[in-house]
């Protein structure tokens, strides 16, 4: 949440600015795609990121974290339910909102 009002604050910052040769030089330091939101990826999110997840809380974050490590990564989200705790309707909640557009 902090680096989303940092961004937004440069952003406006950024837009008060005097237009000129100068501005291109400005925006070019700003990496691009900073501040998109994005979904969590199953195969590399941090526990924080999953909890992002609809049905994914802290326990659940941590039990895919340590699974990961223990069984590697997870592909797809029908490969949840191999950890405890989590069944089909989490399973399809995830998924769904995984394959929402514009993620």
């Amino acid at each position: 949440m902090l680096c989303l009002s940092g961004f937004l604050f440069a952003t406006a910052l950024l837009e008060q600015l005097p237009r000129g040769p100068g501005e291109a030089a400005l925006r070019a330091r700003v990496p691009e795609g900073f501040g998109e939101e994005r979904a969590p990826s199953l195969e590399s999110s941090s526990p924080r990121e999953l909890r992002a997840l609809p049905g994914i809380g802290e326990t659940r974050a941590l039990a895919i974290a340590r699974s990961r490590f223990e069984e590697g990564p997870l592909r797809r989200p029908g490969e949840l339910e191999r950890i405890r705790g989590i069944g089909p309707a989490t399973v399809e909640r995830v998924r769904a909102a995984l394959e929402l557009p514009g993620r």
